[in-house]
């Protein structure tokens, strides 16, 4: 029983790891295309009370965000759907 629990705490303290490790290329290709940091796309695509920037910067760098984006191409990604960037890097956060 007590190895049953150990695996299950084991597997949900992994969970976000994972999550993000499948999307780190769509975070390195938005960050390339932004002029933003990872952790800075990271913040405004995913959980953003785990970053202790949160509270000073979350709203500037989401405005540059979607000024690079453009406010369309910035709701298909939020909303799951594929973009292409200005690169022609197709980019999809399908973990959403």
């Amino acid at each position: 029983m007590k190895r049953k629990l150990e695996t299950c705490l084991l597997a949900l303290a992994m969970a976000p790891g994972l999550a993000l490790a499948g999307s780190s290329l769509e975070i390195r290709d938005l960050a390339a295309a932004t002029g933003l940091s990872e952790r800075q796309v990271q913040m405004v695509v995913g959980a953003r009370t785990a970053y202790a920037e949160y509270r000073t910067s979350y709203d500037r760098v989401e405005q540059r965000f979607i000024k690079v984006l453009g406010e369309e191409r910035y709701r298909d990604l939020m909303a799951g759907r594929e973009i292409v960037l200005d690169n022609g890097v197709r980019v999809a956060l399908n973990d959403r």
